[in-house]
C-alpha cells in the first residue's frame, strides 16, 4: 500500500496542473455585438446589458428614403423594388426581431412588408407588385394594396407603443412614401382628362373640326362685314344699309365782342 502512495501523488500532480492550463469560457457582452453582416442580417446576441439610467433613448434613423425628406413615389409594377435603409442610434441593446410594415390611412390597413427580421437588419427589400400577386393568389380576402400614401412603421418584438427606454430601440414611424398604379400613355387629342386637377370632372374634350369651322365662321364673317370708323365713339358695318353721315362736328367757336373805340 504504501509504494502505492507515490504514483497516486503524482496522478493528483499531473490533475491540478492540467486544470491550470485549461482555457477560459469565452466570455462576450450581450447585445453589444457590430460583427453584423453587409446586409444586417446576422442574429443579435442573447441575454440581457446592464444600461444605465443615465443611458439616452436608443431608437433608429431611416436613411433610404432619407427621414426629412417629402415622400418618395413608388410604383406597384412588375420588377419594382423599394428598398428601405436604416441606422441604429444610441441602442445598447438590441431587439431580437424587427418587423416592418406599411400602414395605409385610407383605408385604415396595415399591410405586412417584413417580419421576424434579425434584430440587427439594417435594410430590407420590398416589392409591392409581388405582394399584391401573392396575397391574391393565397387569400383574396386579405386587402391589396391601392394607389395612396402610406406610413412606414418599424418596430421590435415589444410592439408599436413602448416609449423611450435607454439604450432600447424605439418605434420608427416618421417616413411616408406613396405608391401608384402606373397607367399606358393617352395622349390629349384621343381625350385625356387630368382626374386630379381642380375641376376637372366638368372638363369636354373640343373636337378639333369644331374649332375650325368656328374659326372658318369667323374670317368668312369679317371678310363680308368689315368694321367702318366714324370718329372715336361711332361705328358702322359696311354691308349693312349706308347709314348717315353723323360725323361729330366742333362746335364753332363765338368771337368774342369787340370793343368799340
Amino acid at each position: 500500500m504504501l509504494r502505492m502512495l507515490p504514483s497516486l501523488y503524482a496522478l493528483c500532480a499531473l490533475a491540478c496542473l492540467d486544470g491550470a492550463f485549461a482555457p477560459d469560457p469565452p466570455s462576450f457582452t450581450p447585445g453589444l455585438s457590430t460583427a453584423a453582416s453587409a446586409s444586417g442580417t446576422q442574429a443579435p446576441a442573447t441575454g440581457s446589458v446592464n444600461i444605465p439610467s443615465s443611458a439616452p433613448a436608443g431608437g433608429i434613423t431611416v436613411t433610404q428614403p432619407i427621414q426629412t425628406a417629402d415622400a418618395s413615389y413608388y410604383k406597384i409594377a412588375r420588377g419594382v423594388e423599394v428598398t428601405f435603409g436604416w441606422n441604429f442610434t444610441s441602442v445598447l441593446q438590441y431587439p431580437r426581431t424587427l418587423t416592418v410594415q406599411a400602414y395605409c390611412s385610407d383605408n385604415l390597413n396595415t399591410y405586412d412588408i417584413a417580419t421576424n427580421l434579425p434584430g440587427t437588419a439594417t435594410s430590407v427589400v420590398w416589392s409591392p407588385y409581388n405582394y399584391s400577386s401573392s396575397v391574391e393568389a393565397s387569400n383574396p380576402n386579405l386587402p391589396q394594396l391601392i394607389a395612396a400614401s402610406y406610413r412606414l412603421m418599424i418596430y421590435d418584438e415589444r410592439g408599436t407603443s413602448v416609449g423611450a427606454s435607454p439604450g432600447l430601440m424605439q418605434p420608427n414611424t416618421r417616413v411616408q412614401f406613396a405608391l401608384y398604379n402606373p397607367q399606358a400613355y393617352t395622349p390629349l387629342a384621343s381625350g385625356w382628362i387630368c382626374a386630379a386637377c381642380s375641376g376637372a370632372s366638368g372638363l369636354k374634350m373640343v373636337h378639333p373640326a369644331f374649332v375650325g369651322l368656328i374659326a372658318a365662321v369667323v374670317v368668312a364673317a369679317r371678310r363680308g362685314c368689315g368694321l367702318v370708323g366714324f370718329g372715336e365713339d361711332e361705328w358702322r358695318c359696311s354691308c349693312s344699309a349706308p347709314l348717315r353721315n353723323r360725323k361729330r362736328r366742333s362746335k364753332p367757336m363765338e368771337e368774342a365782342p369787340t370793343s368799340s373805340s
